[in-house]
């Protein structure tokens, strides 16, 4: 796999432990990224950067981290540990704020796009439906989160590192549409396709255990199903660490794989060119998918 840096910038603060950067879903010659660890709280800030030279469009004051994002045409909705900022798309200027009655620590977000909100804590066992004006929640248990997508206007998968399972906005309902292997990561591409990682070191009350890492692919038309498992060759993920993530390219051919510790911004700043199986680049390793 060949990598070509682009640009390199030196962040005026630190951005871990906080969301990972994110591309702007309507503009993808931008990104986001927020202030996080050892960063102070008076200067923590939520940024706007250019794909293309790294250099930073806009920010806003935030005094917090910023731990997941939701946009639409319009806005960008910031959510903080206990604050959720509403921001103009364009200058992120702030157009509203909310703290009452505001679930904490939100990971994982998707919305019906009016103003519900579907919000997950990785380590939480609830799923809470939040309505932005009205500031009422209601608690779904799901045991755990890595990940929301709206797949209708009144759908939504709920990924929970041991099933997917699907909540209907109409009807309030949410049920298990597929058991898994246990997974710690998930995506899901333009096709519709899941993408969840699974392996690495597991710890419980009572055992450690380990498993090999691989990637399984579900497809969910004409009925759900796993159409395909990628195993990740075990000199990969030796280079990398024993804690990983990933990212899907737009067309769903490429993984790119990278441990889950690094900055994110390292990735973003190195496009990649034409990948051969097997080949490890500097800072990720790529897989045909």
């Amino acid at each position: 796999m060949r990598v070509e840096q682009k640009w390199t910038i030196q962040m005026k603060n630190s951005i871990d432990a906080v969301m990972l950067p994110q591309t702007d879903p309507f503009d993808k010659a931008v990104f986001y990224v927020s202030d996080g660890l050892r960063s102070t709280f008076s200067s923590m800030r939520f940024r706007k950067l250019s794909m293309e030279t790294g250099e930073e469009q806009a920010n806003v004051l935030t005094r917090d981290g910023t731990r997941c994002i939701y946009c639409d045409k319009e806005y960008i909705y910031a959510f903080l540990n206990k604050r959720i900022l509403k921001l103009h798309r364009s200058d992120l200027t702030i157009a509203d704020e909310y703290k009452e009655r505001i679930p904490r620590y939100t990971d994982y977000v998707d919305s019906d796009g009016a103003e519900v909100f579907l919000l997950g804590n990785q380590n939480a066992d609830s799923l809470s439906v939040f309505h932005l004006q009205t500031g009422r929640s209601q608690r779904k248990k799901i045991g755990g989160c890595c990940g929301i997508f709206q797949t209708e206007p009144d759908t939504f998968f709920i990924f929970n590192y041991d099933s997917i399972l699907a909540y209907s906005l109409k009807d309030n309902r949410l049920k298990k549409i597929a058991d898994t292997e246990h997974y710690t990561e998930c995506a899901r591409g333009k096709s519709g396709r899941a993408y969840l990682l699974c392996g690495g070191v597991r710890y419980s009350t009572t055992t450690i255990s380990s498993a090999e890492y691989k990637i399984l692919i579900y497809s969910f038309v004409p009925d759900i199903k796993m159409e395909k498992v990628i195993f990740i060759p075990e000199e990969i993920c030796g280079r990398l660490c024993s804690a990983m993530t990933f990212r899907l390219s737009e067309d769903e051919k490429r993984l790119y794989l990278f441990p889950r510790a690094m900055s994110q911004a390292a990735v973003l700043a190195r496009p990649v060119g034409e990948c051969r199986e097997g080949q490890i680049p500097r800072c990720s390793a790529a897989l045909q998918a």
